[in-house]
């Protein structure tokens, strides 16, 4: 089995969020799902600006620079981050800690810290394996927040910069995100007998589709999404929950849970917003349109 795939199944109970609370009812989107995508995109526009303890500017994807075996870090909207590393897997948690200086002045961090992860034991045998373990919320690193920066492109540790992360963007993201912003993505959008709702859903955003095959059975899909700044594009946390659902003709119905890993891309470009989910097939993206 390929390292990858093993990492996965040992961190997977551990990393999953939980399945969604909300889902979209009926075949089309109701009344109040677009009340309250619409109410959610108000306050958004009405929101101050990003708090001195927000870790919204470093929300995204980052590569290390200049390192040999060069690890990679996403870092989620609820403060949550994944490390990857040659030999293992890492996750915690981050947060904006507080330095004050003698002349009043203060200092702020974006500090990590690790709650556990897996590594790659006996690597130079003939039957390698990994070990899961679990770690008391220890500080690995602390990096300079820049307090004049919504978005955040590079994160140098302590006073040396002796760790540098980058940005990353797959596909080029970043080098067409025009003037998007998160809200941009919240209300009610269309696609054939497809339907989405996205709306705010704590520091993140959430994103409801609805398809149906007809009028009895179909599908639901519920992905809790962190926003990028960098590439302007939504990222499911890696618990993205698909139903699949069949209503009698005796008022009865009968649902299925295929599954709640899945992994999914929102891009928005041009008017339209592109799903990607590997599990359902959906890399070039299933286009939609925003509904009036």
């Amino acid at each position: 089995m390929y390292a990858y795939e093993t990492i996965q199944k040992i961190l997977l109970p551990v990393l999953l969020i939980g399945a969604a609370a909300c889902f979209i009812s009926g075949i089309a989107v109701g009344k109040p799902a677009v009340a309250a995508a619409n109410s959610a995109g108000t306050a958004v526009q009405k929101a101050a600006a990003v708090s001195e303890h927000s870790i919204q500017p470093i929300v995204g994807t980052w590569r290390e620079a200049g390192a040999a075996d060069a690890r990679s870090l996403v870092i989620y909207a609820d403060g949550k981050y994944e490390m990857t590393y040659k030999d293992g897997r890492a996750f915690g948690m981050v947060k904006v800690t507080t330095e004050e200086h003698p002349d009043g002045s203060k200092s702020y961090w974006y500090s990590f810290l690790e709650g556990g992860g897996v590594v790659l034991e006996d690597k130079d045998t003939a039957s390698p394996w990994y070990s899961a373990y679990t770690s008391a919320n220890e500080q690995w690193g602390a990096f300079a927040r820049d307090e004049k920066k919504a978005t955040q492109t590079d994160l140098y540790s302590g006073q040396d910069g002796a760790m540098h992360f980058v940005r990353y963007a797959e596909n080029g993201y970043d080098k067409n995100r025009a003037s998007i912003k998160a809200e941009d993505y919240i209300g009610v959008w269309g696609s054939g007998r497809c339907s989405a709702v996205v709306s705010r859903e704590g520091n993140g955003l959430l994103v409801e589709i609805q398809w149906a095959s007809n009028a009895a059975e179909g599908s639901r899909w519920v992905y809790h999404c962190s926003y990028d700044n960098f590439a302007a594009i939504l990222f499911s946390n890696g618990d993205g929950t698909r139903i699949d659902y069949v209503y009698a003709e005796n008022g009865t119905s009968k649902e299925n849970m295929a599954y709640n890993d899945g992994h999914a891309l929102f891009v928005l470009r041009d008017g339209i917003m592109r799903w990607q989910d590997k599990k359902e097939n959906t890399d070039n993206g299933v286009e939609f349109t925003k509904l009036p």
